[in-house]
């Protein structure tokens, strides 16, 4: 019998033998099933998490982010340890005792949820979600789980536990749009993640699980239970004492307030900063990368200027009177009526960059109306809140925007059920107004023209209404704006500042370019008046449109076009007329600030900067523009190898950074001059109250459809353009001078303010010279306005002589040089 027990003792070992090999060679199958087609770990050592890029402006505020995930990427050694403790102690305690896979609590986790019928357990290790976050979807089921756990082999078996633990602490998502514990810390409780406390690190931990439903923010309750957890299983593993566990859970959460999306500074200067990035480097580099951008942005200057344009159009929208309410209700007086608008989209969801409130009127008497305000507070809308709303009158009947009879009362303007906007009271009144926001559209650019960089950029009223930048996409006609260009020329080539010129009537034949049939186009001054000879000085002072066209015919075509090319214009062909004089060409506002800093720095052009200098996520300067902010430029130096042989070598080299020479700076100084005389005599005299010496040129189109003022001081250029995106009129006498000069002035006197006051210089070569400023000849006693003139060596004023058109034409007025004569 001894020897049939060891018999079936053989069967039996044989039978598990069989068992044994037939289940190692099913397993060795199915990992050779499941191992077909995983990705490889190569991308796990080459680990690029998407990082946020931040955009920044000249003082280093924060403009704005681009991002696909909010991430703050941090090495292992800056993870406090008691945040990884956190982590281990509720995900996965034994993290330094398994090879990636838990075996144990894997059947742990499939004997309690067999018992309760549903999933209530996991077993995923810390290694487990790496492999499915980084490698995996996130679809469920067993072949994803079954590959979970052998990449998770795989991944131990390549990686140390604390690059694993680094790849976790940044790739997991945390809720808020946040990723890794980076961006979480500073999201959840605007920290750095080295200055969480215990309590904050419990919080973060517990929120991999189920972000939403344990966010602080939308169900605290759930996240302190969530902590509190987290602290226990920290004290049970020995982490840390209970004692300690009670006292972090005892501490206020000190949370953040819930991260609204950033209210950019300058939103039409940011999305063009995104679209330089997106056209020069690809999508990928600025939602990604992790790219620090530093512009030349300045936030009081954008400030200014986002002020200056709203209060400007705002204020030419008054001067067109009233187009009525935003919509009307009946049965105001019906509390259920009222409460539903008070809970409607329009109420809810308003929103305005003119700090205006919502309300509907529910009662009305003669000097005095009743609003409910959006936010459920009644308040008093005065007779001298209205006066201006004077009803707008069909333009089609008459022309122009033309405004009714005046306001007697308020019940002229509003009505009970009338929804309307309100301007609140502010420190110059105390009583609402009634507001609305204008249909005209404005730009504002303001720059360094020795640098070119661009401080300022307002691209229109409201970017939410239009993300339009019509400061740097609007091409619209510079009108007058223009003509310093073409004076520029004849006064480098042909002409003095005291040439004379017939101001007269001038037929020119042309052919339609659509048609092909022969017109006559007839030009006409902006007062249709013709004012005979005048000088060159007096043409652009006074922006005398038939001088203009004369001064381009005597200089042509042949050497105007290129001129022009010179100040960065491009000209086509099928434009390459006489009316180019009058700026029927269109341009943007950039384009037209960064032409007028040539005469600002002297004769240099100057690209126009808007980004500075590119950092990548290393903190490696990879762009730097030779203009830009030289400032943020030198504090890398020692930071960046490499930085320090981007620097100028010589003041040659320096001197090219920063524009080539396009003008003679003599030529320059006398197109100065006469633009000075824009605004201490001409279109422009409203700057004259900033008093300091300024330069400028309005612009006003044909249909008064663009209003224009660009001018300058000698350290800063700014353009203004306002007009409708349909391309119709401003009305009535909206000329540059009364629609874009006021913005100027506003902007230019808050932006000049602690600027010490200085000249223009003047360049060697240039001489002054009294003159009469009417005349252009050497002042008299009779003399109304007189001003120091600059001519160029060999030039002089007029003399009687070269007044009389005969003596010009036989060559026998004014100086030696040619150009004193009568054109």
């Amino acid at each position: 019998m001894p020897g049939s027990s060891w018999r079936w003792v053989r069967y039996v070992f044989l039978f598990l033998l069989i068992i044994a090999v037939a289940g190692s060679g099913l397993l060795w199958g199915a990992y050779l099933h499941f191992s077909k087609g995983l990705p490889p770990l190569y991308g796990l050592a080459d680990y690029r998490p998407s990082l946020v890029t931040r955009v920044y402006a000249r003082d280093y505020q924060l403009l704005g982010e681009f991002f696909f995930q909010r991430r703050q990427f941090v090495r292992m050694n800056e993870v406090p340890r008691l945040l990884v403790n956190a982590f281990l102690a509720i995900e996965d305690s034994k993290y330094f005792q398994h090879p990636g896979v838990d075996l144990l609590g894997i059947f742990r986790a499939a004997f309690a949820n067999l018992r309760a019928g549903r999933v209530v357990q996991g077993a995923s290790t810390i290694t487990q979600q790496v492999a499915k976050t980084f490698l995996l979807s996130s679809v469920k089921s067993i072949d994803r789980k079954v590959k979970e756990i052998i990449l998770a082999l795989r991944i131990d078996q390549e990686f140390s536990k604390e690059e694993i633990l680094e790849l976790y602490v940044n790739q997991i998502y945390m809720g808020a749009g946040a990723y890794g514990v980076g961006a979480a810390a500073r999201i959840y409780f605007d920290r750095d993640v080295s200055e969480l406390t215990l309590g904050q690190m419990a919080l973060l931990a517990g929120l991999p699980k189920a972000p939403n439903h344990y966010s602080p923010w939308r169900y605290p309750e759930n996240a302190q239970k969530r902590q509190r957890l987290v602290l226990n299983r920290m004290a049970e593993v020995g982490f840390i004492t209970q004692a300690d566990a009670d006292a972090a859970a005892a501490e206020p959460l000190g949370l953040a307030r819930p991260q609204e999306p950033i209210e950019s500074v300058a939103p039409h200067y940011l999305e063009h900063v995104r679209r330089t990035i997106v056209g020069d480097w690809g999508e990928g580099q600025l939602y990604k990368a992790g790219l620090d951008v530093y512009t030349p942005l300045d936030p009081v200057l954008q400030g200014y200027a986002q002020d200056a344009v709203r209060h400007g159009l705002v204020d030419y929208d008054r001067r067109h009177g009233y187009r009525g309410p935003l919509s009307h209700l009946d049965k105001v007086k019906d509390t259920a009526v009222r409460q539903g608008w008070l809970t409607s989209k329009q109420v809810t969801e308003f929103s305005s960059v003119s700090k205006y409130v919502i309300g509907l009127v529910v009662g009305v008497e003669s000097r005095r109306a009743k609003v409910l305000l959006g936010s459920g507070k009644e308040v008093e809308l005065p007779l001298e809140g209205v006066v201006w709303a004077r009803k707008r009158l069909d333009e089609k009947k008459r022309p122009g925007k033309v405004m009714g009879s005046a306001i007697k009362a308020v019940s002229d303007v509003v009505q009970a059920g009338d929804v309307i906007l309100l301007d609140p009271p502010d420190g110059k009144r105390k009583s609402y107004f009634l507001a609305q926001d204008p249909e005209a559209e404005s730009a504002l650019i303001s720059l360094d023209p020795h640098t070119g960089q661009v401080l300022a950029m307002v691209g229109g009223y409201d970017f939410d209404r239009s993300e339009f930048n019509r400061a740097t996409q609007g091409q619209r006609q510079p009108g007058s704006s223009f003509k310093p260009f073409i004076y520029a020329a004849a006064l480098d080539s042909v002409l003095t500042p005291v040439s004379l010129i017939d101001d007269s009537p001038m037929p020119l034949a042309y052919r339609d370019p659509v048609t092909g049939q022969r017109k006559v186009w007839r030009a006409q001054n902006y007062e249709h008046k013709f004012y005979g000879p005048t000088t060159v000085r007096v043409g652009l002072v006074h922006s005398r449109n038939l001088v203009t066209i004369r001064i381009l015919k005597r200089v042509g075509m042949g050497t105007a076009i290129p001129f022009l090319k010179r100040f960065g214009f491009d000209i086509p062909d099928y434009r390459q007329d006489l009316s180019l004089a009058l700026g029927t060409l269109g341009f943007t506002p950039l384009k037209m600030a960064s032409a007028y800093a040539v005469f600002a720095n002297g004769g240099k052009l100057v690209e126009p900067v808007v980004i500075a200098r590119v950092q990548d996520r290393f903190g490696r300067t990879v762009h730097r523009h030779r203009g830009g902010d030289c400032l943020l430029c030198h504090e890398s130096v020692g930071r960046n190898e490499g930085v320090l042989s981007e620097q100028p070598e010589n003041k040659e080299e320096e001197s090219a950074a920063f524009g080539k020479p396009v003008l003679d700076p003599a030529t320059v100084y006398q197109v100065i001059s006469l633009m000075k005389g824009v605004i201490t005599n001409g279109t422009g005299q409203l700057a004259k109250k900033l008093q300091r010496p300024l330069a400028g040129k309005t612009g006003t189109t044909n249909g008064l459809r663009d209003a224009w003022f660009v001018g300058f001081s000698p350290s800063l250029v700014t353009a203004v353009w306002v007009g409708m995106d349909d391309n119709t009129g401003l009305g009535q006498k909206e000329s540059g001078g009364r629609a874009a000069l006021p913005i100027w002035v506003d902007y230019m006197g808050k932006a000049l303010k602690d600027i010490p006051v200085t000249d223009f210089p003047v360049p060697k070569g240039i001489v002054l010279e009294e003159i009469d400023a009417e005349t252009g000849m050497l002042p008299s006693e009779a003399t109304a306005h007189r001003v120091m003139e600059a001519f160029k060596p060999g030039q002089s004023p007029l003399s009687a002589e070269s007044r009389d058109p005969a003596a010009s034409e036989a060559g026998t007025g004014g100086a030696p040089v040619v150009g004193n004569g009568f054109y």
